[in-house]
């Protein structure tokens, strides 16, 4: 006995087995067979279809072992007008199932595609430590850099060049993959002192420790 994916099969003492095969002209159909007692098989149902439809069919079919003596019996007593529904029904419902599983799966991996290049720049300030920020990737529970600073103003007068990077926070989460977090924050820190030092030229920089308070990231 063959079934449609792995040639020859044990089939048992199964009463019922389904079976696939194709005629000379190329035609292809699905049976059900029935085991007789001299152990060769009788078919009780039939479906004709194209070559691979009914692969997909048989396919399907073989992994509803616990179907079979049902519509073996159905079959028998009921004829093809009552088993062919259940059998097509069946094997269409559970394509309309795989289909919506697999679209769910590429929708879920394009959102994890999507929220893995979305980076977010977080400030925080535990009680029990300093104040820091961060940048975290929208994947993930926790921030890949951290950046912590002894008091809250050295640490808002970052984030105030920081926070208008954001096109930039994929290069950084790069350059930190390939330098490691000390660079980076080297990195970030020779960007808002030219950008300080910039402003300042310009007379857009504001007085006190945070001279780019109210700056909106003008290049």
């Amino acid at each position: 006995m063959h079934n449609s994916q792995s040639g020859l099969v044990d089939v048992g003492s199964a009463p019922f087995v389904p079976h696939v095969s194709r005629s000379d002209d190329g035609r292809s159909s699905v049976s059900l067979l029935r085991r007789l007692p001299a152990g060769s098989h009788v078919a009780v149902w039939t479906h004709h279809c194209p070559p691979r439809a009914a692969k997909a069919l048989c396919a399907w079919m073989w992994k509803m072992p616990e179907q079979w003596p049902v519509w073996g019996r159905i079959a028998l007593r009921l004829g093809d007008e009552v088993v062919e529904p259940l059998i097509l029904d069946g094997a269409a419902a559970a394509e309309r199932e795989d289909k919506e599983r697999e679209r769910k799966a590429r929708q879920e991996e394009k959102e994890r595609r999507r929220l893995e290049r979305e980076i977010t720049l977080y400030v925080y300030d535990p009680k029990s430590k300093g104040p820091s920020l961060g940048l975290q990737r929208g994947c993930d529970d926790r921030a890949f850099w951290r950046m912590s600073f002894t008091e809250k103003w050295e640490r808002d007068r970052v984030v105030d060049w920081l926070r208008w990077q954001k096109e930039e926070f994929n290069e950084f989460d790069t350059f930190f993959r390939e330098h490691g977090a000390l660079e980076l924050e080297r990195l970030v820190l020779a960007g808002m002192r030219q950008a300080e030092r910039t402003a300042k030229e310009k007379g857009v920089s504001s007085s006190g420790r945070r001279p780019l308070r109210f700056w909106r990231g003008e290049r």
